[in-house]
């Protein structure tokens, strides 16, 4: 379960350099599953391990070893419960909570026809409804009429048919929807005075930070692509991170709920108490920023990232409370389309944490900072010199990052997690790998994802097998997790030898799962 609280920022100063290089396992061809484990360095727990290649659905919680303990066939997703059950998704539209035997407590599914349901969830504890509720992303249909009445432009794009932009749905115990949060309420356009949502005479898209640009790059009918939500419940806020804008988004959650309500709920969300209170990325996109730009010639010198700091973002969080850098936001940027610094051979993927709060003298305030105020640095965080040649910048409110030269990289999914010990999770999901990541750079345990397109497989042949992973994190729980406590926890084998007969404990034939889509 994604339960986060905020806090006070924690320095969280581990010393990654852009030098350091991750000694994982790479390769054309290789083992799958346990790669490597350092008991002495690593954090001991269970991990998930949630399939997406070829219509495969069921979870998987293993141990250190990399032996199941635990599978539910069922599930596409899902996440631990303190109390020990176990809350996930059933295909895209279904939401079920069940017990540790896979007997379902609790079940929604999403029904209204113009809503879609895709990538993240998570269940909260609604202090202001006094129960939980459960909270997951949508896209909602638009017809070319509705768009342009947002004030979309009409001669960039001539037919906006089949257009989906997203909202963040919350429903109770009954599965009524109690709260809905619309990126559609929360658009600002510059082409048209007359059209909705005109910026304002003598204003621009710089005037209005907490609202999203309806006519924002290429047009695309998949508007913002979220794929991650995370609350706090000390603040109330959401943090959701969107693939397609390079951004994330922190929204107030409880000041714009009103239990027992919904109505009210719905209208204080969509007016301007719900724009955005903060928003971390790509300022070009709101008018405060430089976009790249890029030599047609010579690109060694004069390729430059503008003040872009993402591309592409997976896996929005909070920092919770007992952990280094508690209250910051940690996220893992994909690094699709950012400019590389000076150095690296191509664009990396990174696990980027933010503190929100911090102004341009590096000291952190009672209230969001917009990034573009606290400015940005030729020094990559962890590093002490500026690049030779400056080909990217980087926002001063990133305080911790996790870069390497060559190696780490996943063009789409992937999610991150923060551990008690200080060490990082990172999973890349594309390529199907899980690390856990020691302070000084390390590579402390690895596993890679034996579920492939051509089945479940002990060797792993890159150009013809696809293992992507799915999900997000948690993706690691401590041996002192309470969910766990009780439970059955025996190894009853690696994945690749989980399902075939005689195994004690096994889980029969994996299961299909409906086509989704690719996170």
């Amino acid at each position: 379960m994604k339960m986060n609280t905020g806090g006070i920022l924690i320095a969280c100063c581990f010393g990654m350099l852009a030098g350091v290089i991750a000694s994982a396992y790479e390769a054309s061809r290789g083992p799958t599953e346990l790669i490597h484990w350092d008991p002495q360095k690593a954090y001991p727990g269970y991990a998930f391990i949630r399939t997406r290649v070829s219509g495969v659905t069921g979870v998987y919680l293993i141990d250190m070893a990399g032996q199941v303990v635990s599978y539910w066939p069922e599930f596409t997703d899902a996440y631990l419960l303190e109390d020990g059950t176990v809350f996930g998704a059933k295909g895209p539209s279904t939401f079920s909570q069940v017990d540790w035997e896979g007997k379902v407590l609790w079940e929604h599914t999403e029904a209204r026809e113009t809503y879609h349901p895709h990538h993240d969830f998570l269940r909260i504890y609604n202090a202001e409804l006094g129960d939980y509720t459960v909270l997951y992303i949508a896209n909602v249909d638009l017809t070319h009429d509705e768009v342009i009445a947002l004030g979309a432009d009409p001669d960039a794009v001539d037919r906006y048919v089949g257009t989906q932009m997203d909202a963040i749905v919350e429903v109770d115990r009954n599965g009524d929807v109690v709260w809905e949060y619309r990126f559609a309420d929360h658009l600002v356009q510059d082409r048209n005075p007359e059209g909705a949502n005109y910026v304002g005479e003598g204003l621009s898209l710089a005037d209005h930070p907490g609202r999203l640009d309806v006519n924002f790059g290429v047009f695309s009918r998949d508007y913002l692509h979220l794929n991650a939500i995370d609350y706090n419940p000390e603040s109330g806020h959401l943090a959701i991170s969107s693939n397609r804008t390079h951004e994330i988004y922190i929204v107030d959650h409880d000041g714009t709920f009103v239990p027992g309500d919904p109505g009210e709920s719905l209208r204080l969300a969509a007016g301007e108490a719900g724009d955005f209170l903060y928003r971390f990325g790509n300022p070009a996109i709101y008018g405060q920023g430089e976009y790249p730009h890029y030599a047609k010639k010579n690109w060694s010198l004069e390729e430059f990232s503008g003040h872009k700091q993402m591309g592409g973002t997976h896996d929005i969080q909070w920092i919770e409370d007992g952990l280094p850098g508690v209250g910051d936001l940690l996220l893992f940027n994909n690094g699709l389309a950012v400019p590389r610094a000076d150095g690296d051979s191509d664009p990396q993927s990174e696990i980027l944490q933010i503190n929100p709060y911090v102004g341009a003298d590096g000291v952190e305030k009672d209230r969001y900072v917009n990034p573009p105020q606290a400015g940005y640095t030729a020094v990559m965080p962890g590093s002490e010199e500026s690049q030779n040649l400056v080909t990217r910048l980087f926002s001063r409110q990133i305080v911790w990052m996790y870069h390497t030269s060559d190696g780490f990289n996943s063009h789409h999914g992937s999610a991150t997690q923060r551990l008690p010990n200080g060490n990082t999770m990172a999973q890349l999901a594309r390529v199907g790998r899980l690390l856990e990541i020691a302070p000084d750079g390390e590579v402390v345990w690895e596993y890679v994802n034996p579920v492939t397109n051509a089945g479940i497989v002990e060797t792993l042949i890159t150009s013809e097998h696809e293992n992507t992973f799915g999900g997000w994190s948690p993706l690691r729980y401590g041996v002192d997790f309470p969910g766990l406590a009780g439970k059955d926890l025996s190894p009853k084998g690696p994945i690749t030898a989980f399902h075939a007969g005689g195994m004690p404990g096994a889980g029969g034939e994996p299961v299909l799962a409906e086509e989704e889509e690719t996170y």
